[in-house]
């Protein structure tokens, strides 16, 4: 069953990035790109897990697990520069800055490096099966405790989330940075995880949809 529900998990994830493509092939900026190739690769990181019991153990499961570390490292703090750039597009004062969006975007690429370091260029996958869920994990550890790219990420979406709410009282990005953040410590509660996950990709995607809008 649990293998289902990350299946399921996927196809929302999927029709998030497929609605998410339609709308932004419109009005087509870089910041939706940055968000779009996040939630497909949440797709894709749901459908390798669910079919990892299926596919088994084995070099075939191991090469389709990489990709799962190379997405998050490499464009899961580029989220911080989107919802910024949203920010930007519904005309906050405090988002045409450019130190500020100096300050950001330093700020995504040392942790983006940090995520590389760690999932990247240590990459030591190693089988972790868990119930009736097989998956891959990588078995370098940096410190003890959550990811720091992706806590530090969805607390500088959170607070943009904030700012867009009482700027042009667009709750969203807000709610759903808040629901990732609250699920992510359930690992025990895989169904909390995903829950927060589309919750995420879905405040991400209809921010961007709605920027593009203007003010």
């Amino acid at each position: 069953m649990q293998n289902i529900i990350f299946i399921i998990v996927g196809f929302i994830q999927l029709g998030i990035a497929i609605y998410g493509t339609m709308q932004v092939r419109r009005h087509f900026n870089w910041y939706a790109l940055l968000v779009l190739i996040v939630v497909y690769g949440l797709a894709y990181d749901n459908f390798v897990i669910g079919l990892g019991a299926t596919i088994g153990e084995g070099d075939l499961l191991k090469a389709l697990n990489t990709p799962r570390f190379w997405v998050h490292a490499l464009f899961t703090p580029a989220m911080m520069i989107s919802a910024f750039g949203a920010l930007r597009m519904t005309g906050s004062k405090f988002a045409q800055s450019k130190i500020w969006h100096t300050i950001i975007c330093v700020l995504a690429t040392a942790l983006i490096a940090l995520g590389s370091y760690i999932d990247i260029l240590n990459l030591d996958l190693f089988f972790n099966p868990d119930g009736v869920v097989a998956r891959y994990s990588n078995g370098f550890e940096f410190m003890k405790g959550p990811p720091i790219p992706a806590v530090l990420t969805i607390l500088v979406v959170i607070v943009f989330g904030v700012i867009m709410w009482r700027n042009i009282q667009w709750k969203w990005l807000f709610l759903g940075a808040l629901l990732m953040f609250i699920a992510a410590p359930m690992a025990s509660i895989p169904i909390m995880q995903n829950v927060g996950e589309i919750a995420f990709s879905a405040g991400l995607v209809t921010t961007q949809i709605r920027a593009a809008r203007g003010k």
